[in-house]
């Protein structure tokens, strides 16, 4: 079984250590480096070319936001899990528009942990479940001067709505190509199509709206 490479970035926090330890002792985890979130984290961060990297958000959240942009541009195959001490953070909807796949609390269960490390290396788009009210209020207010449509009056044809799950579910257009059997510039065309439709600015506020109306596919 091949290893999960984890990329830890934090500030200067003895938790960290602990949160490398816990995730030795997972089989298919392997601690690649641990470094400071600073200037320097994604010039570092590129020598290690994690498939996960667990990034703090709690330093300051327009550092994490860069240094997650930066590490997405540089590093587009490595997936960022956001953890955070705050449960009342305001800064979900800006980390995961950023880039981040993945935001838990710092404090959840080791299988919460685990299971968004998986979820965040399979590709997967992972929200702790408490989180995610938050995040969805969070929506709602950027979203409130706008007419939303019903799920039912969008208009939506079967293959956007396939890609509306997908786009749920964090894949990338280049993903969604590869899965759907079509190429990329037919996905952004979809995409584009998606959002003139939904009235919506962006892929992250679809993937929202596709978790409240209730569109995403079981």
């Amino acid at each position: 079984m091949p290893f999960i490479k984890v990329l830890i970035i934090d500030g200067y926090d003895p938790g960290k250590r602990r949160l490398a330890e816990i995730i030795r002792h997972e089989k298919d985890f392997e601690v690649i480096g641990e470094i400071a979130l600073n200037k320097d984290a994604v010039i570092r961060a590129e020598t290690f070319a994690p498939d996960v990297v667990i990034l703090d958000f709690n330093l300051t959240g327009k550092n994490s936001i860069d240094i997650t942009e930066r590490i997405k541009q540089s590093l587009p195959g490595t997936n960022i899990l956001a953890v955070t001490a705050d449960s009342d953070q305001h800064h979900f909807y800006r980390i995961i528009k950023a880039g981040a796949l993945g935001y838990i609390l710092k404090d959840s269960d080791q299988s919460t942990l685990f299971e968004a490390i998986r979820a965040v290396a399979r590709g997967d788009a992972y929200i702790q479940p408490s989180l995610l009210s938050k995040l969805l209020t969070e929506f709602r207010q950027l979203t409130n001067e706008k007419q939303m449509l019903p799920s039912e009056q969008l208009s939506l044809t079967k293959r956007e709505l396939e890609i509306v799950s997908l786009i749920a579910r964090g894949r990338s257009n280049k993903d969604i190509a590869e899965k759907l059997y079509i190429s990329e510039k037919t996905v952004k065309n979809h995409v584009s199509n998606i959002l003139k439709k939904m009235a919506l600015e962006d892929r992250t506020q679809v993937a929202i709206y596709a978790y409240q109306a209730g569109l995403i596919s079981r």
